[in-house]
């Protein structure tokens, strides 16, 4: 049971993004967001499913969920010093969710070109709320709803493909399984 998930049905969440041409026709918009996924998943439409799941939950822990999946295949790659501070950033705001700290992960994100998981993780804390005018600007100006799972899924979607070829697919349904249990309020 996802418990976690304000979302009472699928339909309101596949609105924020495109769900594949294999996928769509599983949809059928009244049952609950935990019964899609395991249908998406049960069909093999991972990289729907991680989708599906980025939107489906609050944004903080959206961000959580990607944080501690990008983290376990950051070992694949050679981080650059940028993405470190970017992935750090992410974390500092984890832990103390405040305005100054959205803002240094926008400058970390920005430092790092916004190219990497991990940059992406850092954008998607400072799409997660407040405004992204500048501080002190008159006029705020809201990210928009899905911005935030849709960096998170992006941040995913690099992270899954920084481990060998033959190992992608095992490595999105790992990122699956904790991402189930972050809905089931089971992980932080």
């Amino acid at each position: 049971m996802w418990t976690v998930v304000k979302w009472t049905l699928a339909g309101q969440i596949t609105p924020f993004f495109k769900l594949s041409e294999d996928a769509a026709p599983l949809l059928d918009g009244d049952e609950p967001p935990k019964h899609f996924f395991d249908t998406l998943r049960d069909a093999g439409a991972l990289d729907d499913a991680m989708q599906f799941l980025c939107y489906a939950l609050p944004r903080r822990i959206a961000i959580a969920w990607g944080r501690d999946c990008v983290g376990r295949t950051a070992s694949a790659v050679k981080l650059r010093p940028v993405d470190i501070a970017a992935y750090s950033a992410a974390g500092a705001w984890l832990d103390d969710p405040s305005d100054e700290r959205r803002w240094v992960a926008y400058d970390a994100a920005q430092a790092a070109e916004f190219g990497s998981a991990e940059a992406l993780l850092a954008t998607a804390v400072y799409t997660s709320g407040g405004s992204l005018a500048l501080p002190h600007s008159p006029q705020p100006c809201p990210p928009p709803p899905e911005m935030a799972g849709m960096m998170v899924a992006g941040a995913l979607a690099i992270a899954a493909t920084r481990v060998e070829a033959g190992d992608i697919a095992a490595t999105k349904a790992m990122f699956l399984d904790h991402g189930d249990l972050f809905a089931a309020g089971q992980s932080r």
